[in-house]
């Protein structure tokens, strides 16, 4: 019995080291520290056990995480919120979290103004171009980049 637990203790310091590396790269979901603990072949018990102890030094904080990336992402890359749902959504952020923080930025940021001004610089690309395939262009552009329909019209009309 003792020998078992030494070796749960020897795979917790692995699974924890390796979880510290990655959060050395960057900040990081409570999900995509457990999805790649998993990958990386760790028990379930050492996977839970790592998890509950990054969480306590709160060096796991998914609210801190999706605030971190939504700020990362609208300096960077400005996005429409549908996107920035998906994508915290794929990085294991849950449900309930992902819409307290992205209420809380709705106010700071109008996705009707941002995909005004990304439409605004990417007008000049499409010069001579008929106005309907202009508009489709656009369309396509802002669709990619995550925006409403509602908020990709309104962009296209200004």
């Amino acid at each position: 019995m003792l020998y078992l637990k030494e070796s749960e203790n020897k795979e917790f310091l692995k699974a924890k080291d390796y979880a510290y590396r990655l959060l050395s790269y960057r900040q990081r979901s409570t999900g995509e520290i457990t999805q790649r603990l998993k990958a990386k072949g760790f028990t379930s018990k050492a996977i839970a056990k790592t998890v509950k102890y990054l969480s306590e030094l709160d060096y796991l904080n998914d609210e801190n995480f999706a605030r971190a990336w939504i700020r990362t992402k609208m300096r960077l890359k400005p996005s429409g919120w549908p996107l920035l749902r998906y994508q915290l959504r794929q990085k294991g952020v849950a449900e309930s979290i992902t819409e307290k923080v992205i209420s809380d930025f709705a106010g700071q940021y109008d996705e009707i103004a941002v995909a005004g001004k990304l439409a605004a610089t990417r007008r000049p690309r499409y010069k001579g171009l008929e106005p309907l395939k202009l508009k489709r262009r656009l369309y396509d552009y802002l669709r990619r980049r995550g925006f409403s329909q509602e908020a990709i019209l309104q962009a296209i009309e200004k």
